[in-house]
């Protein structure tokens, strides 16, 4: 039996909130029928927009860039945490999971944040990462850390700096981690190839076998 996919994306659209200081989606129709004989639109705006993925570059001039990432890295085993409530990672909370997250290579924070998706709170009250956490999880040899909050961190970003600087790439704003129903699952969030950029907004799937 083929897997279950669940789409773990926000959508982007005009209506899809940027972080605060970044501008919004813009949509432009450059042909549309009946009028024309197709349809075809333009889009743009901040690759940190929506559900997307950070690379190294982001906090680090020498840091590897979105399109040097390979796709393994963003794609592959995944262990599910759910800390509804949670206002701060701590080793404490990811220390009973140790095992699974060392086995998976990748962890996915269920903060039931995304619920608060086009609120105000989303960008000003979400769980943050500890910086003691984001050293953890460095040692523990994760490659990707996904959350469903606009950032791991809040400035200066000590989380973003340690797990960047080690090579943990970031996938944020996550959506609909509650129907993944399992503590392991397949996880696909392939970036776009935007040559020399520091993030990209991906596709993000869950591959759940029933």
């Amino acid at each position: 039996m083929a897997p279950r996919t669940i789409d773990l994306s926000h959508d982007l659209s005009p209506a899809t909130p940027p972080f605060p200081g970044n501008p919004p989606v813009s949509v432009s129709i450059l042909m549309a029928q009946p009028q024309g004989p197709l349809n075809a639109s333009a889009f743009s705006t901040c690759v940190h927009t929506g559900t997307h993925l950070d690379a190294p570059f982001h906090f680090f001039s020498q840091g590897q860039t979105i399109e040097q990432l390979a796709p393994e890295r963003c794609m592959g085993p995944a262990a599910l945490l759910p800390l509804p409530g949670c206002r701060e990672v701590l080793p404490a909370h990811l220390g009973p999971r140790e095992a699974a997250i060392r086995r998976a290579g990748k962890l996915v924070l269920d903060l039931d944040w995304a619920r608060h998706w086009g609120e105000e709170c989303y960008f000003t009250e979400y769980p943050a990462l500890s910086p003691a956490a984001a050293n953890l999880l460095v040692e523990w040899g994760v490659g990707l850390l996904g959350v469903d909050t606009p950032s791991v961190d809040y400035p200066p970003n000590e989380s973003h700096q340690t797990l960047l600087g080690n090579g943990v790439l970031i996938l944020e704003n996550l959506n609909g981690l509650s129907q993944v129903g399992r503590e392991e699952f397949h996880l696909l969030a392939l970036p776009l190839r935007l040559s020399g950029r520091d993030a990209s907004p991906v596709r993000a799937l869950a591959l759940v076998e029933d």
